[in-house]
């Protein structure tokens, strides 16, 4: 019996008698209904029911055979439902895809076959028109070249009106002095069919043309600003006869050979013998007006040479048939009217020029040059040749993109709505299924029910094996079977006949291995065996550059790659020396292996050394390169990790074969790399014990916390030190600490000019090497402007002064001007002006330029964020943004086009043609926070303060900035570059103007400033705007506002770079408030608004000023740069600033309370026999010792907000100390604590006996005036 059995039974085997008082307990009202033959029957029931399980064991077994199907029938329901949505929406789907890509393809093949044949049927044409033209020479007398063809004009119409060509002209080939000096004559005497053309086309045309004479020039001539005669023995193609006539004689014997682009497909037309397209140009430069596209403006247009000989039988080239085509004729009238637009890109390919034009139906309008087609759909680009019959200079293609109006054509909701009707009706299904499986439920229940009841009473009335022979469970029917062994055996017995039928069909069929032979079918294989082994003892290196994505995200592509190449070139060499494998280089990675291709037993020595040498050498290189590089470039560092184990190595071969590592070892590598930290080498436990075993131990240190890496789990890992580390370590604490307090200012008043640069920072003096270059470049394009232009006279009277006069304008907002006038384009001084890179700077021009940069760098006060640090960082913002409209510039200078140079100096409103305006911009990044006081505007008025009350409560910050380093520029210790910068009082002017402009364009709180700039700018930009007194005010009002919006983006360009960028900068910012609140120079804790400060001023500022940016359209993609990490720094603010608030609270507040709660709780004095020196030992004594202090008050008030419970007047900054008996160190001790605890600094001068407080101003005598 098993013991659910002997359970049931046991109650009646113990005996028949109940006890009465069991029919009250919860269960037997469900039997109240149940009459009993048997005294005590109803009892014995109710007991059995709660003894025995079995009633209860059926209904469970029902309940979960019941729900499994319930689950099993559902979840079938979810998924079919699922699969036929997901199925029918991607079906749907793809068959639109397919629609619109058909139709695209479709429509593409009609622009490529069409457009092929229009060129076909033009080149046939005028090939014709040549042929004509050398039969009729053949039957005159004349000799080539002195030939002109009879109504020509009526000739070359014929043909012009069946091409769709503007213009038709031939010109002959004139070689030799002899000829070219008798073709003067010739062509000069030939004129006539000038003015028969006209006659022919106002009698046939009815155009109104001008009245004779036409003169046309004796000589064949080029252009080069003027008209130069040709000299020499050619060979020249001047322009003769057109069709239509020429209404300006004087185009009569250009020299088409004198441009280059018709040039080069000359000389393709010479030879290859046969027609010739040139690459694009605008024809109305040689052509004159007549050339020009009747239906498009600026239509990039192709010359088509057609080769003319003496006679059918010559084949040398007399002369060539020239045909003005436009672009846009190739492509109209190809589509049919209705059809959604297309983007059609044309580029001459080799030739380096491309145009987009917008094809919709017939019509044609153009884009503009380069390939303007929507990205959205760069990857359906078709692309055909062109005028492949041709033997041009440049292979030409047509590529064809679908437009949004195309794909939308066919591109609906479709798949969306079938989806959801699909499913729709699985979920009906489902419903019904449900309501369904509720009725059957319900029944279920009553079964079930029923039957426990029924085994209830059965148990009650009989013995356990008279139930269970009535249930059907007899175990004693045969006890020869064993009934419970039966159906495994039988399942056991089905599954191994099945897997004998599964080895008898493979035994019996045993097909031949279709893989293999598919594989060896179809594999490329190659003749000879891979180039592969397995090296079972290397240690692999992988190393990155920690911070090197937000630094590449604010430098240009060349500075990436010259960092990446400075460094990899110096780790390459390293590799050499040391016999280290490089394997790649993926990025900012660099991979390198040792133990291969030449086995070594002390792979892990080498490798170690190795990573050890290159962490040196780039802390190094990063030093240096801040120089040229910009800020944060020494904060890079170099992070590696190092693994050993054995590779598979060998080259992967294909179209780009590479030398390639496969293994766990490998991959090992990579997660030590990924876990350790920047400035380390850190090591697994494999490498780490090799280097045991040769006797490494001391470059050893365990990681204290093991590191989880991803595919491995937990790692022990180690770093690699060597004794020198911890010398480093302090040295760089050394310079960190150096560069925290550079702050700079009255610590180094005294200094002179010559001690400045050496007495600071490592950094600061890195940063300033940086800024000096920036402006070197800058004063290297002034001299070469100014050499290409010079004057010759003398201002140093007239300068010096003005520049007193400048010196003592202090309300420099009275000077803010709406107009800067920025000089005009001069082609002249544009061409003669020589390479600026080529020009040297004198020797005491860049003493004093970097002296000055020093000085303005010692003038930054120790703010975390308005200091020295972010004032470069604002400088290399605005290099940026005008590298990026200056680069053409360096284009033009070599094809020395001044045509296009004057065009682009319209576009960009003057500013890239003015290196001063350029160096005036960049000055004005650099000094706009000089001496900023670390509190705002705001709080300097409400303190009342002197430099509030000077500057008349408007701009007192960006004012200041202003007066002292205008201050300092004009002291004599600068003369010589104050008149390298400008030559002559206007430039002086200019100069002056643009800096206050854009220094006081800072000021963006200023809400009456805000509006007058906001006025301004839609006075300039905005469609509706006045017109202006002349254009050259339109002009140079749009240049005065895109500078100072340049130099608003830049002083807030970290909200508009990287997220790293962003974090470090507003941190800082969170850190400088904070100070001024813990110093009472503050009302409001930042971190209560800071969040939803932060999303209101990127808002409301930071992306309409992006905005704005893209709107003046001389940035190029620098704008599309700055919008678009404005917009994801803003959302990555709004999902994280809370939780990165929080850190800064902690950081910057909570252990600052922490801090102060233990400084009042430690004791504050001493016992009389602890003092030693006689000094102050208690609060009281400290405060007696202050007030025998004379007050000072010669700087701003409220710096250290402490103090003021010890000296009653609020204007104390210096503490003047009356005689010497008052050096008490307890005081300096417990000024020290305190100003270190609210980040303050302090100095003492013992000589004079003063407690100098960093970062007071520099000396105003105007204060006191």
């Amino acid at each position: 019996m098993t013991a659910e059995r002997r359970e049931a039974a046991q109650p009646i085997r113990k005996g028949s008698s109940t006890n009465t008082n069991d029919v009250s307990r919860p269960g037997v009202s469900m039997y109240d209904d149940v009459s009993m033959s048997s005294e005590g029957g109803a009892d014995s029931a109710v007991k059995s029911s709660k003894k025995n399980p079995g009633g209860d064991a059926i209904a469970a077994k029902e309940t979960r055979a019941l729900c499994i199907s319930r689950i099993v029938v559902a979840f079938v329901l979810v998924v079919t439902g699922a699969g036929a949505g997901l199925l029918t929406y991607f079906v749907t789907e793809d068959g639109q895809e397919e629609g619109f890509e058909s139709h695209f393809v479709q429509m593409a093949d009609e622009i490529f076959a069409a457009s092929n044949s229009i060129f076909d049927g033009a080149s046939g044409a005028f090939r014709t028109m040549s042929s004509t033209m050398t039969a009729f020479s053949s039957s005159q007398t004349t000799e080539w070249p002195f030939y002109t063809h009879l109504d020509f004009e009526a000739f070359g119409y014929s043909y012009l009106t069946g091409t769709g060509a503007e213009l038709v002209s031939w010109s002959p080939v004139v070689e030799g002095d002899a000829d070219r000096e008798q073709w003067g004559l010739y062509s000069s005497g030939s004129s006539a069919w000038i003015e028969e053309g006209h006659r022919w086309r106002e009698e046939n045309l009815g155009e109104e043309m001008p009245e004779p004479p036409f003169n046309v020039p004796p000589y064949i001539f080029r252009r080069d600003v003027v008209v130069v005669p040709e000299t020499g023995a050619g060979p020249f193609a001047p322009i003769w006869q057109m069709s239509g006539a020429p209404t300006d004689s004087s185009l009569v014997n250009f020299n088409l050979l004198s441009d280059e682009v018709i040039e080069n497909a000359w000389s393709s037309l010479m030879k290859e013998g046969r027609q010739a397209l040139s690459d694009f140009l605008m024809a109305s430069d040689f052509y004159g007006e007549g050339a020009k596209s009747q239906e498009i403006s600026n239509v990039p247009q192709s010359l088509l040479l057609t080769p003319m000989f003496n006679n059918f039988d010559s084949t040398k080239m007399a002369g060539a048939v020239v045909a003005v085509l436009s672009w846009n004729t190739f492509l109209k009238d190809i589509i049919q009217e209705g059809a959604p637009k297309v983007f059609v890109a044309v580029s001459s390919g080799d030739c380096g020029s491309e145009y987009t034009f917008e094809v919709e139906g017939p019509t044609v309008s153009l884009l503009g040059e380069g390939n303007l087609h929507d990205t959205k759909y760069s990857e359906n680009e078709l692309i055909s040749e062109f005028a492949t019959a041709s033997s041009s200079p440049c292979n030409f293609l047509i590529k064809v993109y679908p437009s949004e109006d195309l794909h939308d054509a066919y591109v609906s909701n479709a798949p969306v709505n079938w989806t959801v009707f699909i499913t729709g009706i699985f979920l009906v299904l489902a419903l019904g299924f449900l309501i369904y499986d509720l009725f059957v439920q319900k029944r279920q229940n009553r079964v079930i029910t029923d039957a426990a009841r029924s085994n209830a009473i059965v148990s009650s009335l009989f013995p356990a094996e008279v139930r269970d022979r009535l249930f059907g469970k007899d175990n004693k029917k045969d006890e020869n079977i064993d009934y419970h062994s039966h159906l495994p055996e039988t399942s056991k017995f089905r599954l191994r006949n099945y897997l004998a039928e599964e080895d008898g069909k493979q035994e019996n069929d045993q097909p031949v291995d279709e893989a293999v032979a598919q594989a060896n079918a179809n594999a490329d294989v190659y003749e000879t065996k891979p180039i592969a082994d397995l090296f079972p003892n290397t240690t692999v290196m992988f190393a990155d550059i920690a911070g090197f994505t937000a630094w590449s995200s604010v430098r240009e592509p060349s500075q990436v790659f010259t960092l990446l190449e400075t460094v990899y070139r110096a780790f390459d060499a390293i590799a050499k020396r040391r016999r280290v494998f490089k394997v790649e280089t993926v990025g900012d990675c660099y991979v390198a292996v040792t133990g291969l291709p030449e086995p070594r037993q002390d792979h892990a020595v080498v490798m170690a050394k190795f990573a050890r040498e290159c962490l040196d050498k780039f802390n190094e290189l990063a030093k240096q390169l801040e120089i040229t590089l910009g800020p944060d470039t020494a904060d890079l560092a170099m992070r590696a990790g190092l693994h050993s184990g054995p590779v598979t190595a060998g080259v992967l071969r294909g179209d780009k074969s590479r030398f390639q590592l496969f293994g766990d070892t490998v991959n090992t590598a990579a997660r030590v790399e990924g876990t350790g930290m920047r400035n380390r080498v850190h090591l697994s436990s494999d490498t780490a014990d090799l280097l045991k075993q040769a006797g490494k131990e001391t470059w050893l240190r365990k990681r204290p916390d093991a590191v989880t890496a991803k595919g491995k789990g937990s790692m022990d890992t180690w770093w690699l030190i060597d004794p020198n580390d911890q010398n480093q370590e302090q040295e760089d604490k050394k310079e960190n600490e150096d560069d925290r307090n550079a702050g700079l200012g009255q610590k180094m008043r005294h200094l002179s000019h010559e001690q400045l640069f050496d007495s600071l920072p490592p950094k600061t003096q890195r940063l300033v090497g940086w800024n000096v270059e920036i402006l070197k470049k800058i004063l290297q394009q002034l001299i070469a402007k100014r050499n290409a232009m010079p004057d010759g006279k003398n201002y140093d009277t007239i300068l010096t002064k003005k520049e007193d006069e400048l010196r003592r304008r202090l309300n420099c907002l009275d000077e803010v001007t709406e107009i800067i006038h920025l000089p005009k384009f001069n082609a002249r001084a544009h061409r003669n002006r020589g390479n600026p890179s080529k020009i040297e700077v004198p020797e005491v021009v860049m003493e004093q330029l970097k002296r000055y940069v020093a000085a303005v760098a010692a003038m930054h006060r120790e703010n975390p964020f308005h200091n020295f640090e972010h004032a470069s960082h604002v400088t290399m913002s605005v290099s940026k943004l005008l590298s990026r409209i200056v680069a053409p510039d360096e284009v033009l200078n070599q094809d020395d086009n001044s045509n296009l140079a004057s065009n682009l100096h319209d576009h960009t409103y003057g500013i890239t043609s003015d290196p001063l305006t350029h160096f005036a911009v960049v000055l004005s990044a650099l000094i706009h926070d000089t001496d900023h006081l670390g509190v705002s505007n705001f709080q300097l008025i409400k303190e009342d303060h002197k430099l509030a009350k000077f500057f008349k409560a408007k701009s007192i910050a960006e004012q200041n900035s202003i007066v002292v380093a205008w201050d300092r520029l004009m002291s004599p210790h600068f003369i010589e570059l104050r008149r390298t910068i400008y030559g002559d009082p206007s430039e002086l002017d200019r100069f002056r103007q643009i800096v206050v402009n854009n220094v006081l364009a800072t000021d963006i709180f200023d809400k009456e400033l805000t509006a007058i700039r906001r006025k301004r700018w839609d006075h300039a930009f905005e469609k509706n705007q006045t017109q202006e007194a002349s254009p050259d005010d339109a002009v140079n009002r749009k240049a005065t506002i895109v500078m100072e919006h340049l130099i608003q983006a830049s002083d807030v360009a970290h909200t508009m770079q990287h997220w790293h960028i962003y974090h470090k900068w507003n941190e800082r910012l969170f850190q400088e408030m904070t100070t001024a609140y813990q110093a009472g120079r503050m009302d409001k804790n930042p971190a209560e608004g800071w969040y939803k400060g932060e999303l209101g001023f990127f808002d409301n500022y930071i992306i309409p000023l992006a905005k704005k940016l893209k709107e003046c359209g001389v940035f190029g993609v620098s704008s599309d740069e700055y919008l678009n990490y404005a917009l994801e720094n803003r959302r990555e603010w709004a999902s994280k600033g809370e939780e990165v608030l929080a850190k800064y609270v902690d950081k910057y507040q909570v252990k600052e309370k922490e801090d102060e709660a233990k400084t009042d709780d430690a004791p504050k004095g001493k016992s009389e026999a602890d003092s030693t020196d006689g000094g102050v030992t208690t609060a009281t004594e400290i405060s007696e010792a202050v007030n025998r202090f004379a007050i000072g008050d010669d700087i701003v008030k409220g710096s250290i907000s402490w103090i003021r419970q010890f000296i009653p007047d609020d204007n104390a900054y210096t503490i003047r100390c009356s005689g010497p008996q008052l050096r008490d160190r307890v005081l300096r001790r417990e000024l020290d604590a305190r100003s270190r605890r609210s980040r303050w600094g302090m100095a003492f001068d013992n000589s004079q006996q003063k407690i100098y407080i960093p970062g007071i101003l520099p000396t105003r005598p105007w204060l006191n005036e």
